[in-house]
This record gives C-alpha cells, structure tokens and sequence, in this order.
C-alpha cells in the first residue's frame, strides 16, 4: 500500500471499498477521471467479510455484480453466498484497477480552505471532493431498553454474530434458547439458522410478523422482474418509500405457524438474567442475538452533517449534502428511489454521481 497522496493529486476522495465506492470509483474511470478509495478493512468488501457466514444475497445476481460480473442465464438469478460476493468484490478492485488504499480508518471529517481535511489512520488526508460510501453494517442497532445496561445474559448484534458455530459457544453449547429481537428478513434466516443447529429459538416482534414471497418463488421471477422494475423507475417514482426487505415465506412461516419457533410481543425490560415482556411473561434465555436493523455509519462525519434522530440520515440535494457542500452520499436510502440503498440501485446511482462529479470545473482527469 502506497502512502496517502497529496492534496495535489487528491481531487476526490471516495470513502469505503463496498460496492458504492467500488462502483462509482469505476464508472468514475470509465469517465476518464480518477480519485482515490480510503478502506478501513484490510481487502475491499470488509463489510462484507464481515457478515453472517452462511448468509446470502437476498437478490439476483443478475442484478447484484458489478460491472464485468459474468451473468448467464444459468446464474441471472442465483443468490451467490456472502463469501462468494466479498470475493467478487476483491476481484472487481484487482480487475478496475481501483486506486485504493487499505488499513486506512478516517476518523474526522472537517472543513478547510479548499475543501476537506481528512484525519486518519495514516495521517491527515486533503480532499477538494468527498464521496462517502460507507454504508450502514458498521452501525447495527440496538434499542435502549430498562435493565439492558446491566444485563447478564450474553448478547451479539448481527455484525458480531460470525456463524452459528461461533455464536453457539459463546452461548456454552448446542440446544441453547436464543432470543431474536427483530421482524425482517436478517432475524428470519439467522432464526432458521440457529433452529437448525438445534438451538431453540423465540422471536421478538413489535407488530405482527409480514412474511415476503417464499424466496423460491421470487427467484423464479427475477429475469422478469428486474428489466420491469428498471423500466418503471424510468418513469418517476416507483416501488413505495422503504427498502425493508420482509421475512421471507416458506419454511420459517411453516415453523412459526407450528410453534416449533416460537414468538412474543414487546419486551417490556431486562432484570439480570431474565427478559420481561410487556404482557407479563418472563423468559430466561441463555443469550440475544439483535437483528434490529442498521443506521448509517456516518460517525467520521459528525462535524460536518445534522443527521435525522429517526431514521440517521443526512440532509441531502440529490447526492451532496445541504450541510457541507462538496460532500457526497451513496448507498443511503431513498436517494434516488427506493433501490438506492440496494445492490441494483447502487449500481444506477453510482454512473449518475460518477457523470455528476465529472462534469465539475477543475476535476483531473487522467
């Protein structure tokens, strides 16, 4: 890894190697532009390095590899595995010849003349253009419940949670009852997960659990579904305001159902050991995995930007924000329409941002 660059040679900054950095770094050379990806994570992709080992994709892959992705109609609508898609991402960085520079972690984000100092890792970073993409899986949430501060029980949110393995032993063994606090499509997997290695499961719902389409069944409509949504969005805005992603149908709606997994109602408040719910009941269980959902990871930019305290999200035009011109957004929700915070949507508002930028007077290009 080369040192960080000078303010000579740092016109635009791209924060994060996921797949909004990755994307628009490329489009942004296919421009014949170029700027400079500062990862925290060893390799592109930590975020997902990171994630659940045996999650996957919830979309196609037809609508989820970048640019070069080889997509036949054999794989159009497969849902390649976490592992596969980091390693497709390394690939991509290697294959674009992506300007990146790793193990580097920006801390602050501030103005000065000209445009940003950046603090890191590696020292101090000047940028005339910030992109931030760094997503929301660095910053899982967890609600503030009574008693939760001082409770006991071993606990883990999604980016901690490894695999079922790994979280079994931290919880003492197999056949454990694990509370799951979440009603989307992340508690539904990691539920079946943990139910199939033998761990007794309860879900936590605030409202009455909305199950999606069985996936099956939403495979079989991706090759139509995609080229229609894509046309739509053409047209104006499409699709509703949210990109929660429901539980999926099929099996864990069958377990439900049967009360081999089990559900509550709102927890009320935790007293050491012990989980108390609204309705009265208590529950004793060995451990909480939290699959409460994400807010953007925006911490670096604290100086700089106002963020929503409901939903986390910086006021924006369009990408740039209204607090600190200059400094632009991808990946966050609803930027563009309600794919923006997906992997197909991120792909479109990358090209937008990347023909945005370089159009700016004064840009290098190469």
């Amino acid at each position: 890894m080369r040192g960080l660059v000078s303010p000579s040679e740092s016109e635009i900054v791209v924060l994060g190697a996921g797949p909004a950095g990755l994307a628009f770094s490329d489009a942004f050379a296919e421009l014949g532009q170029r700027c400079v990806v500062l990862e925290s994570g060893s390799t592109a992709g930590e975020s997902w390095r990171r994630m659940p080992r045996d999650m996957r994709l919830n979309s196609g892959w037809g609508a989820s590899g970048l640019r070069g992705a080889r997509v036949t109609p054999f794989n159009y609508a497969s849902r390649v595995s976490r592992g596969d898609y980091h390693t497709h991402l390394v690939d991509y960085a290697r294959a674009c010849a992506v300007e990146l520079r790793t193990n580097v972690k920006v801390s602050r984000v501030s103005r000065c003349d000209g445009g940003f100092m950046l603090e890191t890792s590696s020292g101090s970073q000047f940028a005339r253009v910030v992109v931030n993409t760094t997503g929301y899986f660095a910053n899982p949430v967890v609600p503030d419940y009574p008693g939760l501060a001082t409770c006991t029980l071993p606990q883990s949110t999604v980016p901690e949670y490894g695999s079922v393995d790994a979280f079994g032993e931290r919880l003492g063994g197999a056949s454990r009852t694990v509370l799951v606090v979440g009603q989307r499509i992340t508690a539904g997997q990691l539920s079946l997960e943990l139910h199939d290695a033998g761990h007794r499961v309860l879900i936590v719902n605030r409202t009455p659990i909305e199950f999606a389409t069985p996936i099956e069944w939403q495979q079989v409509g991706f090759p139509f579904y995609y080229p229609y949504e894509a046309v739509r969005l053409r047209f104006g805005p499409y699709g509703g305001t949210s990109s929660a992603i429901l539980m999926a149908g099929g099996r864990i709606r069958c377990l439900i159902r049967a009360g081999t997994i089990r559900t509550t109602g709102p927890i009320a408040r935790f007293a050491g050991k012990n989980v108390e719910f609204e309705d009265g009941r208590i529950e004793a269980p060995d451990g909480i995995l939290w699959a409460t959902g994400y807010r953007p990871a925006l911490e670096h930019l604290k100086d700089l930007v106002q963020l929503d305290p409901e939903t986390g999200l910086p006021a924006l035009d369009g990408f740039e924000s209204r607090d600190a011109p200059g400094l632009h957004f991808l990946g966050l929700d609803q930027q563009k329409d309600f794919t923006s915070r997906m992997l197909r949507g991120i792909r479109r508002d990358a090209r937008v941002l990347a023909r945005q930028l370089s159009s700016l007077p004064g840009v290098a290009s190469d």
